[in-house]
């Protein structure tokens, strides 16, 4: 998998990155919330609904290599 750079960051991190994928659209909204004061708090809930379906995405995308490393490369 040496030739495969990118794959291998993937199957080592693919947990953490779909984690923080989905956790990011949250942060974004809390910090724009602490420096605008006129936010409303629906951005925040539209934000953790973004977030729960972006992480959904790349957790399956992650799973998605993992199944064709596992299929395709030798090991």
């Amino acid at each position: 998998m040496e030739n495969y750079p990118a794959v291998a960051f993937l199957v080592k991190y693919g947990k953490w990155i779909a984690v923080l994928t989905g956790l990011a659209p949250v942060a974004a909204v809390l910090v724009a919330m602490v420096f605008c004061t006129t936010l409303h708090w629906g951005w925040l809930v539209a934000a953790v609904g973004l977030g729960a379906f972006a992480g959904l995405l790349m957790k399956a995308f992650v799973e998605l290599i993992q199944i064709i490393v596992d299929m395709l490369l030798p090991q």
